[in-house]
């Protein structure tokens, strides 16, 4: 079940990240900067976890 549920959070970052990077070709740069930082910190906080 937390492998199903990583993967599905994964593929959710990408489509966000990637719909980030397409709203930057039209110059809004924000969702891009937003779903960069919440992947950033929550790789930081759940990457960097004592097992």
């Amino acid at each position: 079940m937390k492998f199903t549920l990583a993967i599905v959070t994964f593929a959710l970052f990408a489509f966000f990240i990637a719909w980030g990077i397409l709203e930057m070709l039209k110059g809004k740069p924000w969702l891009l900067l937003a779903s960069v930082g919440v992947f950033l910190g929550t790789f930081i906080k759940f990457g960097c976890q004592s097992h």
